[in-house]
């Protein structure tokens, strides 16, 4: 009988994240096929989803909120911090970049000799109830404010402020998005919305 051969990667995707993390909340659903690398930098909290194919670089702090949703495609990339508040979507194919080559008076790759090449670092925040549509890039450095929302294939290069809706390359405010009425206001009130990160 041929022994069977473990997948190389398979460790940090999935399920086998669980114990590596350095926190996992309630209820947390990693795909079978998503991938963190770093994940000990990854607190994960309640009810918190990251779909299939999402790859994650948790750099020096990834923080995930209470029922956020990472979907399919979405990649987390570079060595800084990014904070993701409660109840932020995240649509498919969107890329959160928290590092940046320099490239004036630089080559912009990295496996040349020392001091050939330059990265700058940004860390990326995305607060309560931000919502961005599908292959939305958000580069280093920028905070996206609560309920804010973002429009397919958006560029993000500058804060947002809260609540406002906002598309193009770059990105430009067109409207203002409604909050949730005060009956539904009320309805979310019945979770647990404590942070434990």
């Amino acid at each position: 009988m041929e022994e069977k051969k473990e997948i190389q990667g398979a460790q940090f995707m999935g399920e086998n994240l669980r114990n590596q993390v350095k926190f996992i909340g309630e209820g947390v659903r990693l795909y079978p096929m998503c991938k963190i690398i770093h994940p000990s930098s990854a607190e994960l909290d309640n009810h918190c989803q990251i779909m299939d194919f999402t790859f994650i670089d948790a750099g020096e702090l990834l923080k995930i909120g209470k029922y956020s949703t990472i979907t399919w495609h979405c990649l987390i990339e570079g060595g800084a911090k990014t904070y993701i508040g409660d109840r932020v979507f995240i649509g498919p194919g969107s890329k959160l970049l928290t590092s940046t080559y320099e490239l004036d008076g630089f080559y912009s790759v990295e496996h040349l000799p020392e001091g050939c090449g330059a990265i700058r670092y940004g860390d990326i925040i995305l607060e309560d109830d931000a919502y961005l549509g599908s292959n939305v890039t958000v580069l280093p450095g920028v905070t996206i404010g609560s309920g804010a929302v973002v429009g397919a294939s958006t560029l993000v290069n500058k804060d947002l402020e809260p609540w406002g809706i906002y598309v193009g390359i770059p990105c430009r405010k067109i409207g203002e998005r409604e909050k949730p009425t005060l009956e539904r206001q009320e309805k979310i009130k019945e979770v647990d919305w404590s942070n434990h990160l």
